[in-house]
Formats: structure tokens, C-alpha cells, sequence
């Protein structure tokens, strides 16, 4: 084996060396962690409110479904009264300050 061969050998391993350390590293935090929330979770049984903290945990991290409304209804009515009245789109647009795309789409029944 020449030299060069065994300075990349000695390297790879110091590098395999650092891995494993910052693996161990991460698994120690995470058993200290989990230690942490079983502590807490015990206290919280204790003192019998942690069907309560469960609960408010479960509501706060529920993620919402779909894209919120970008126009309330009012201003979906209003458009619609514009239009009765014979204004363009591009005015109606103008005028409720949103794109000539969402004045279209109300139009066209898309945003219901």
C-alpha cells in the first residue's frame, strides 16, 4: 500500500470515526428528550390535567385543509352587483382592489 493510499485510508476512517460520534451525540439528546416528556407527561397525569394538555396539543397542531379564502363573501356579492350594472371587468377589478383573474373566477362561479 503506498503512502497516499494509506493518508486517504487514515482520513476515511477519522471521517467514519466523526459520524459515528455525532450519531451517538444525537442519540443521547434524543433518549434525554424523551426522558424530559416522559417526566412531564408523568407530572402532568399527577396533577390529572393532561387529557386537557393533550387536547389543546392535538387542536393547536392540526393543520387546516385547503387554501384559506382570498375574498370574503360581501365582496364576492358586490362583484356580482357590478356586473348587473354593466361595469367591466377590469373596472370591477379596479374597484374592489383584487386581479381581473378573481373578478372572472366569481363570475364564473369558480370561487363559490
Amino acid at each position: 500500500m503506498t503512502e497516499k493510499e494509506k493518508q486517504e485510508r487514515a482520513e476515511l476512517i477519522r471521517d467514519l470515526n466523526l459520524e459515528h460520534m455525532k450519531n451517538n451525540e444525537l442519540r443521547a439528546k434524543i433518549r434525554q428528550q424523551e426522558s424530559i416528556i416522559k417526566q412531564l407527561r408523568n407530572t402532568l397525569a399527577s396533577l390529572g390535567i393532561e387529557d386537557v394538555i393533550e387536547a389543546e396539543i392535538e387542536g393547536y397542531n392540526r393543520p387546516k385543509r385547503g387554501r384559506p379564502k382570498r375574498i370574503d363573501d360581501d365582496t364576492r356579492q358586490r362583484i356580482k352587483e357590478l356586473k348587473k350594472n354593466n361595469l367591466s371587468v377590469r373596472d370591477i377589478a379596479k374597484k374592489e382592489g383584487v386581479s381581473i383573474g378573481t373578478v372572472s373566477n366569481v363570475l364564473n362561479n369558480f370561487l363559490n
